[in-house]
């Protein structure tokens, strides 16, 4: 079982385990026998070269899926999906710490096939079923393009049903509708969901098309579709999905090649007669206008572009084409193949030969062709570029091939390349550079790029107007691109190591389209952590993932190495980078550290990290409580303090919590804060363990306050004597003492009162609603309020009300109610029960202690307007006359007023004094003009009643 990235990525290989050795067999011994009974991955690069190899012994049968994917840095991750349905990942070095993801609950029901999707630009196969590659299924971008490839599996499982998992991070586990199936198809492809900015996750359809018998079938989460083109007569035996996704090629049974349109798989847009009946072992697009076609036995390749095919023999070599490669030496060929062309490049045979099948060939297809893996070659098939074929094209006279004569004869000093020139003119010049700039761009052999390159230099000097930063962007690219390339040992320069050797025979289009920090990402997977950390440089990009990645991979390989060595070596290698270490996340480092046991060298990683957040939660994670508490403390976001507390309070007990937080003022008031809001009880147990008495006598105090009238009053009687019992423990209390026991004492008479039933409170719909003077307040069935809780000023004003004088004066005395406010309780009593001749002797008291004004007052909130202007009329202060009359509508010396217009103007002087009133609407003026005798006898009545606001 082989598992091939994109991209020039590692190869993994498994043995099938169909067929691994039966234990027992041969020469050798029972250890011997049970040693080549187990399972190791071996992984290797592109060039053949070995990455590793580790054992492979997870718990859930055999192995059904072998696939590669992408990390969130676009790092890659082994993906294996096992019978039991279990998916694991791991890294190509066989550290897994990522989690599990189990397809599904029924454990009865295994996997038979498994397809790991999601790597961009691998668009593979839809393999028969029994091929057992497990490859990345059917990739690209879709149609829409610039989307983001979701990552996932497929899964057929005995019953044939599908299952399908979306998104490794956060796993969504959903079965796919059921196709009908009694047996397994012939083959399956899947169309990968791409979701572009404004979709998530949970948008994202998979389809799968199954290869049956009957019909090619569409099966996705709701519906099953039969599709496939009206000219496809026979059962579909082979299928593959182009890197783009928009093509479907189908092999069928009577040796016929369909391409179909993924967006309308009833629509046939090209097809070729094979003439064959077995259906190829193997088949991937290359690029998107040609697919490959390869069988095992005879071993031969079939190229079928649109409306021809080109058939290729993988038998044993001539003898003139083995001593040319002999000649050629480990320098790859160019042979032309019709449209395409076939780039080898030798691979050490020994190792790869020992994992791989037996002269299997496997398909890879790529975003620009196919790679073809054998147990001894790499090659590469792809299309010649355009440029390249305009180039070096047997006498050619297109513009690239005249300037590459030109700087040829120029080389060679020959007049002739100034008339080349002179041909050429200036228009067609820049088309000429540009062409050789792509060709370099697309050619592998070094002397060719120097060539073309020297060429477009050369050209460029004739050009008016010619980005410049084009040129130098191209030889940055190639740099990059001839240094991942190199797999072979022999000429290496400025002290690069066998180490620093990537052998990722990429292509320029696979290079653009992979990006440079992904080609980063996968040099720190592969631990050419050299060369990513000069690759990023050269290219002005960030360095401080490969110095994490470099500095993780160096705590998990150096087992054996002490932390004091190992701290030195990362620290020295981090803070040569200055630009880099600045933003390295040593908590990162820190948290591998923790969990391989180096829990001292994490501790004196996590001292660098200048980020606070990622502090605590490592701290925490590691169990350092106080310390992650001091480092909480010490951050800008009170959040972090939070964060420790509740792990705190899930983690600890509560007498190690209070303990800490006595030596955290900062987090003891947050705690406080908080314990106020949500949890009561645990603040008051926070208290008495910390013998915070006045805090708790407060809260007692603060609590009996907002529950007054929900709990018994014995209940916090006995609340608050608990307070005043605590108050006097502490210093400086005396005063809140005191106030508590003379609460405590209020509410003793308050029960007392109650009891008797004669003392209540006013209902508090109770309200003046202006009446006459022998009218009543409050509306009839309403009962008064309970005493109990009320304030000294309500409990007396209550017993004034309901003629408890002495009771009320005990209130006074034994609370030391000051005389003033006494008096004016008398006077509030008096008005609200409407005793107004109560209140006219109060008011006539020998020293009375309020003025007139607020008994002004107190008539006008009962409604009493004519009691107010008695009151009014006997100010001394006309100023306060005037202002009293204006602000409760009263005229000034309303009874004098009209005498004195009655004597000196007469009639029409009164008449006018009464237009006044009625213009003014003052009901007490109307009762003055009633009051005086001259006034009334102008009407001929010798007593009149007036009705004025809020009287009758």
């Amino acid at each position: 079982m082989v598992a091939c990235a994109p991209y020039c990525g590692p190869i993994a290989t498994v043995r099938d385990p169909n067929h691994l050795p039966r234990r027992g067999s041969g020469a050798g011994s029972a250890a011997g026998s049970a040693a080549q009974a187990r399972q190791y991955i071996s992984v290797f690069s592109a060039a053949g070269r070995p990455i590793s190899r580790f054992l492979w012994e997870p718990p859930g049968g055999r192995l059904m899926g072998l696939g590669w994917r992408e990390d969130a840095v676009g790092g890659l991750v082994l993906v294996s999906v096992l019978e039991d349905g279990t998916v694991h990942q791991c890294s190509m070095h066989g550290k897994g710490t990522l989690p599990r993801i189990p397809l599904h609950t029924n454990n009865l029901e295994g996997i038979t096939e498994a397809h790991i999707f999601g790597m961009r630009g691998g668009g593979g196969a839809g393999e028969r079923k029994g091929d057992g590659t497990g490859g990345e299924a059917s990739g690209g971008k879709g149609e829409g393009g610039g989307g983001a490839v979701v990552a996932g599996v497929v899964c057929l499982t005995e019953s044939c049903q599908l299952l399908a998992m979306v998104d490794f991070d956060e796993p969504e586990v959903f079965p796919l509708a059921d196709p009908g199936l009694t047996e397994p198809p012939a083959c399956m492809a899947v169309l990968e969901p791409v979701l572009t900015s404004a979709d998530d996750v949970g948008t994202a359809q998979v389809a799968v098309l199954l290869g049956t018998e009957a019909a090619l079938l569409r099966v996705d989460g709701e519906t099953v579709q039969r599709v496939g083109a009206p000219e496809m007569a026979t059962a579909v035996q082979c299928m593959a999905v182009s890197a783009s996704g928009k093509l479907l090629a189908c092999f069928t049974a009577d040796g016929q090649l369909h391409v179909l349109l993924t967006s309308d798989l009833t629509r046939r847009i090209s097809h070729y007669d094979t003439q064959l009946v077995l259906p190829p072992d193997d088949m991937a697009w290359c690029g998107e206008d040609a697919v490959l076609l390869s069988w095992q036995d005879p071993p031969a390749l079939m190229l079928v572009g649109p409306g021809d095919a080109i058939k290729y023999s993988l038998g044993v070599e001539d003898e003139e084409d083995e001593e040319e490669e002999e000649e050629e030496g480990d320098e790859g060929d160019v042979k032309p193949f019709g449209s395409a062309a076939i780039r080898s490049a030798p691979a050490p045979a020994s190792a790869l030969h020992a994992e791989s099948a037996q002269g299997r060939l496997i398909l890879i297809p790529e975003c620009d062709g196919v790679r073809l893996l054998s147990s001894s070659h790499s090659d590469f098939i792809s299309r010649v570029p355009e440029p390249t074929v305009s180039a070096f094209a047997l006498a050619s006279t297109a513009p690239p091939a005249l300037l590459l004569e030109a700087f040829d004869l120029f080389e060679r000093r020959s007049a002739k390349a100034d008339e080349h020139v002179r041909a050429m003119g200036v228009g067609v010049m820049g088309a000429a550079v540009h062409a050789c700039m792509d060709a370099a761009a697309h050619e592998v052999d070094l002397d060719g790029q120097k060539r073309l390159l020297s060429a477009a230099a050369f050209g460029r000097a004739f050009c008016r107007k010619f980005p410049r930063d084009r040129m130098m962007s191209l030889c940055k690219d190639l740099r990059v691109l001839n240094a991942v390339r190199r797999a072979e040992e022999d000429g290496l320069t400025n002290g690069m190591r066998a180490m620093e050797m990537a052998g990722m025979p990429l292509t320029y289009s696979q290079y653009k389209e992979l990006s440079p920090a992904r080609l980063i990402a996968r040099l720190c997977s592969t631990h050419h952590h050299l060369l990513a950390l000069r690759v990023a440089t050269f290219l002005s990009l960030r360095t401080e993932s490969v110095l994490e990645h470099w500095a993780i991979s160096k705590i998990l390989s150096a087992s054996q190495t002490p932390d004091e060595v190992l701290y030195d070596t990362i620290i020295k290698q981090v803070d040569t980078d200055k630009r880099g270490s600045l933003a390295v996340s040593f908590a990162a480092i820190a948290t591998v550290a923790f969990h391989t046991g180096r829990h001292e060298l994490a501790t004196r990683l996590l001292e660098r990290e200048v980020h606070t957040g990622r502090q605590v939660r490592l701290l925490l994670e590691m169990g350092a409580f106080e310390a992650a508490l001091w480092k909480a403390e010490a951050g800008p976001d009170a959040d972090f303090v939070f964060q420790v507390l509740f792990q705190l309070l899930d983690k600890a007990p509560e007498e190690q919590v209070f303990e800490m937080l006595k030596s955290h003022p900062t987090a003891r008031s947050l705690f406080i804060s908080y314990c106020k809001k949500s949890d009561i009880p645990l603040l008051m147990r926070f208290y008495e363990r910390c013998s915070m008495h006045q805090c708790v006598a407060e809260q007692i105090v603060q609590q009996a306050a907002q529950e007054a009238g929900s709990v018994w009053p014995q209940e916090r009687v006995r609340e608050l004597e608990a307070a005043a019992e605590l108050f006097t423990r502490t210093r400086d209390n005396g005063f809140q003492a005191k106030a508590v026991e003379d609460s405590v004492k209020l509410l003793r008479i308050q029960q007392q009162l109650e009891a008797a039933g004669t003392v209540q409170l006013p209902p508090p719909t109770a309200t003046a609603t202006g009446v006459g003077e022998g009218s009543q307040g409050g509306g009839e069935g309403e009962e008064g309020r309970s005493v109990v809780g009320a304030s000294v000023n309500e409990t007396i004003a209550a017993c004034l009300a309901a003629g408890n004088n002495r009771d009320a004066q005990k209130l006074k005395s034994d609370f030391k109610v000051p005389e003033r406010r006494y008096y004016w309780l008398r006077l509030q009593s008096l008005a609200r029960s409407r005793d107004w001749e109560g209140l006219d002797k109060l008011s006539k008291e020998r020293r009375p202690l309020v003025g007139l004004r607020a008994f002004v007052e107190a008539c006008v909130e009962q409604g009493a307007l004519l009691e107010a202007a008695k009151y009014v009329g006997r100010i001394g202060d006309a100023a306060d006359r005037e202002e009293l009359s204006r602000r409760f509508n009263l005229p000034d010396m309303s009874s004098e007023a009209a005498a004195a217009a009655a004597a000196a103007r007469g009639e029409g002087a009164i008449l006018g004094t009464l237009r006044s009133f009625a213009a003014a609407g003052s009901a007490a003026g109307a009762a003055a003009v009633a009051a005086n005798p001259a006034a009334s006898s102008f009407f001929g009545f010798g007593s009149l009643s007036f009705t004025g606001r809020g009287e009758g």
